[in-house]
């Protein structure tokens, strides 16, 4: 072989050498970016700003994942409940990402009831420290008072309306007798959902949850023997159970940029209370 042919064929090398180099980098450095899994963490009562931004968030990442590299969802829950709406829109976020072929792994840490066990209840696999209260499936429609408050201070509210029942929910007149029977009807309805989507995440029927569907909590152990975890345990063990069912070795989790703490909202002058969001009727996992 000449020596220009042999020079050739070492430059060839060495080109396919840093071509396979800067493959690996590439795919080293996309694995770093991106992770395996969702870590998905509620740690706070279920609101109507965060929890649907955050649901968003798990249907943008698995929508933008064509490469397929995230292989489950690790949803940590630290919470009693709130919203019913926002509930359920995480709900659906995780049962969109399940639909994906991604393994969804709840851990109830303290507290996962009401809507926190809502939101669990989506999981293929939920695992409940053995100190966790969780459970609580029910709901409640909380509707304001400010008759007194306006008569201090001197405000008085002109109603017309359509119908009889048009403003059954607005915070400017008492309650009557009929209204006790209406509403409590519409939270029946809501909580028939929620009775509904566990018995489906669960595979129950509905039926056979009605004996502890009253809105009670549970102890992680009562919950085991009614189905509504799979098994007790830490952190630790939730994420063996997360390997071993999206068949991974190592969990590499992609963080969802953080939210704003306390004290920088209250720096930048953002208000902490919502007075507008109080005084709207609302129906809670609580």
């Amino acid at each position: 072989m000449k020596g220009k042919d042999l020079l050739l064929l070492v430059l060839i090398f060495l080109l396919v050498l840093v071509f396979a180099l800067f493959v690996f980098v590439r795919v080293l450095r996309l694995n770093f970016l991106f992770g395996n899994t969702l870590y998905v963490k509620i740690d706070k009562p279920i609101d109507d700003d965060e929890i649907p931004k955050l649901a968003q968030w798990v249907y943008d990442v698995i929508d933008s994942d064509k490469a397929n590299r995230i292989k489950a969802v690790f949803v940590e829950i630290n919470s009693p409940g709130g919203s019913a709406a926002s509930s359920e829109e995480m709900y659906q976020a995780l049962k969109y990402a399940k639909s994906k072929g991604k393994k969804v792994i709840a851990y109830i840490h303290s507290i996962g009831a009401s809507g926190g066990y809502y939101i669990a209840s989506v999981a293929d696999k939920i695992v409940a420290n053995p100190t966790a209260l969780t459970g609580s499936i029910g709901a409640i429609i909380v509707v304001p008072d400010i008759v007194d408050l306006s008569s201090k201070l001197g405000v008085k509210w002109d109603i017309y309306k359509s119908g009889e029942n048009k403003d059954l929910t607005q915070p400017f007149r008492r309650r009557t007798e009929k209204d006790s029977v209406l509403l409590p009807e519409l939270a029946k309805d809501i909580w028939k959902v929620f009775l509904e989507r566990v018995a489906e995440s669960r595979k129950r029927k509905v039926e056979d949850l009605l004996p502890i569907a009253d809105g009670r909590i549970l102890t992680a152990q009562e919950a085991l023997k009614w189905n509504l975890v799979d098994t007790l345990g830490t952190r630790r063990d939730a994420l063996e159970i997360l390997k071993k069912e999206a068949k991974i070795k190592k969990v590499s989790f992609i963080h969802r940029k953080e939210r704003k703490g306390l004290l920088q909202r209250m720096l930048e002058g953002e208000s902490l209370i919502n007075i507008g969001e109080l005084l709207k009727p609302k129906a809670y996992f609580l």
